[in-house]
């Protein structure tokens, strides 16, 4: 309900100020001579689910890949938790990539490596560990998600549906 005084004076209520987490404006995104995304503006905001929805081809992982900085944009902006991603230190870029996660669909594990390398690259990528702590993390992660160490040497290919998840 707004106020009286915003009623008495025909003044909109005012809408509480929302935190932008996602921003993007203008964003161009192509392959070759194919543009997938052109001139698309979108705003995430603090606590908001969102989905992407349209058919096959129409960019929503392209878009995706792009927010995330796996797919390079031709133009455009992209903020993330009100920093400019693509004009960060790669150091500061590396903490700003900690503060998410992003599951995919089909698990988006690496078709060449094994579950444990594949559970031990963000390890790789961001910490300095020795592979014997490595290893025991990956089989303690495996254990978690109620996976059997046999599972540790298999590749992608060789797990159940439901061993991916």
């Amino acid at each position: 309900m707004s106020s009286p005084t915003a009623q008495a004076n025909g003044a909109a209520p005012q809408r509480p100020q929302r935190d932008v987490i996602i921003s993007v404006r203008d964003l161009v995104v192509g392959f070759g001579d194919r543009t997938v995304v052109k001139g698309l503006n979108l705003d995430v905001f603090r606590g908001e689910v969102l989905g992407v929805v349209g058919g096959s081809g129409q960019g929503k992982s392209v878009l995706t890949r792009s927010i995330l900085g796996l797919v390079p944009k031709r133009s455009g902006a992209i903020r993330i938790f009100g920093q400019n991603r693509d004009a960060l230190p790669p150091t500061e870029r590396q903490i700003l990539e900690q503060r998410w996660g992003v599951l995919f669909q089909n698990g988006a594990l690496f078709s060449g490596l094994t579950v444990k390398q594949n559970i031990q690259m963000p390890m790789r990528e961001t910490r300095d560990l020795s592979l014997q702590l490595m290893d025991e993390l990956a089989m303690l992660k495996l254990e978690l998600v109620g996976l059997s160490p046999d599972a540790a040497d298999k590749f992608p290919s060789e797990l159940s549906g439901g061993m991916v998840k």
